[in-house]
């Protein structure tokens, strides 16, 4: 028996595992794992949603309805499908002896392995960016986010502290630029209902340490991405690299001292430190994966690598291609067309080549930029598209009705936030 094994059940590993269960359903050489330490499946893309709920606190059970809307139960996923889901975390993986091994002992062997275990947030060493930055990539991160802003225009109300509340956002991603546009439109709410009537409470500053916001898109989306942004209020600052943190401020490396109230950090991500300990794994200085033009595992034919975990140069820009879910999802697809290709004998492998054809940027409230089949749509259009396009990652991970379900309990959950 052919045994797969998939280590993370995030958008690579979800895709390859559907994608290889399709192909061998009904074969009965073949079983196909995959092994994630959640129960569900994080929705990255509605994070800075979460961050941006206003009204309540960690004993309101809108937390707990929040928390649905941006995570897939991995049992709903693989229901009915001849996946083996195994929750656990994996605290070693033998290459040569071909078998992973669980916190609990548990070893699950392999012929054929995807690594698609993500990352985790990287500071880069920068000095006081641990202590003292929230940081941004989980959910109890972005309820952290939204559980400091209204702490701090509670103080507003009680006299504690002074308007604008000044909000500082390391890294001008897609994941930033998201999170600033929405905290522009969420702090009004949040002071409103504190009484505060000042119409400037907030002061948002989003720090770029290259030359210009997103740079993998055109410069067409960009510039209406940044014009968004200061309607919104937000203040951009390029080519400002950050190299002090502090409880409440922010030093770039231009000698620039920036004070704020609370300090986000979206900057970056690194590969998680299990890697570096996995004798014949070769990885790059900040521990990514490196991976050949058929993302298999340089140095193994049946090893392959997806997601944020891996480094995969992009021949066209000589640049790594950014960690974005559809690149995650498009590489968990031709992994398993690899191994698909691999286990019919035949060695003609199939070639990732990244598209970034369509991309999407939610810009506070109904607005949104999209990117998609050469043309830019903004707006209340652009927004239309990206709900669109959660709704059809949902129908592409779960059966029609729990999709549906799912998509509108999300946009009535969200729509509080506009």
């Amino acid at each position: 028996m052919n045994k797969i094994l998939i280590l993370g059940g995030g958008f690579g590993g979800v895709r390859a595992a559907l994608d290889l269960e399709k192909k061998f359903k009904w074969g009965k050489d073949v079983e196909i794992s995959i092994i994630d330490k959640n129960e569900s499946q994080t929705f990255s893309p509605a994070l800075y949603e979460v961050a941006s709920v206003y009204g309540i606190d960690h004993q309101h059970p809108y937390h707990t309805k929040i928390r649905g809307m941006v995570s897939i139960p991995y049992d709903k996923i693989f229901k009915n499908k001849k996946i083996k889901f195994v929750q656990a975390e994996i605290r070693h993986i033998d290459l040569a002896a071909r078998h992973a091994v669980t916190s609990s002992g548990l070893v699950v062997g392999f012929d054929y392995l995807i690594i698609a275990m993500g990352s985790t947030v990287s500071t880069f060493g920068i000095p006081g960016a641990d202590e003292y930055a929230l940081k941004f990539k989980t959910i109890e991160d972005a309820l952290m986010v939204s559980d400091k802003i209204q702490e701090l225009y509670t103080q507003v109300a009680q006299s504690k502290r002074s308007l604008p509340v000044r909000i500082l956002i390391g890294g001008a991603g897609f994941n930033g630029v998201e999170l600033a546009a929405e905290l522009s439109n969420c702090t009004g709410h949040v002071a409103h209902r504190q009484g505060i009537v000042q119409k400037t409470c907030s002061s948002i500053t989003l720090f770029e340490s290259g030359q210009k916001i997103l740079p993998h898109i055109l410069d067409k989306g960009r510039k209406i991405i940044e014009e968004r942004l200061k309607k919104l209020g937000v203040t951009i600052l390029n080519n400002s690299l950050i190299e002090e943190v502090g409880p409440d401020y922010v030093r770039t490396k231009k000698g620039d001292r920036i004070e704020g109230d609370i300090i986000i950090w979206s900057g970056g991500v690194k590969a998680i430190d299990l890697f570096k300990s996995i004798v014949g794994l070769k990885v790059d200085e900040r521990g990514h994966i490196l991976v050949n033009d058929f993302l298999q595992v340089e140095g193994y034919k049946n090893i392959f690598g997806v997601g944020d975990n891996i480094v995969f140069v992009d021949p066209k820009t000589s640049k790594p291609t950014p960690q974005m879910a559809f690149l995650a999802i498009e590489q968990g697809r031709v992994a398993a067309e690899n191994i698909t290709i691999l286990m019919s004998g035949v060695h003609l492998l199939k070639k990732y080549k990244p598209a970034y054809n369509v991309w999407i940027a939610p810009v506070g409230g109904k607005y949104a930029v999209t990117y998609m089949g050469g043309l830019t749509f903004y707006g209340f259009i652009g927004y239309i598209l990206r709900e669109l396009a959660d709704l059809r990652y949902f129908l592409s991970v779960l059966p029609l009705v729990q999709a549906t379900r799912l998509f509108f309990a999300e946009i009535r959950a969200f729509s509080r936030n506009d």
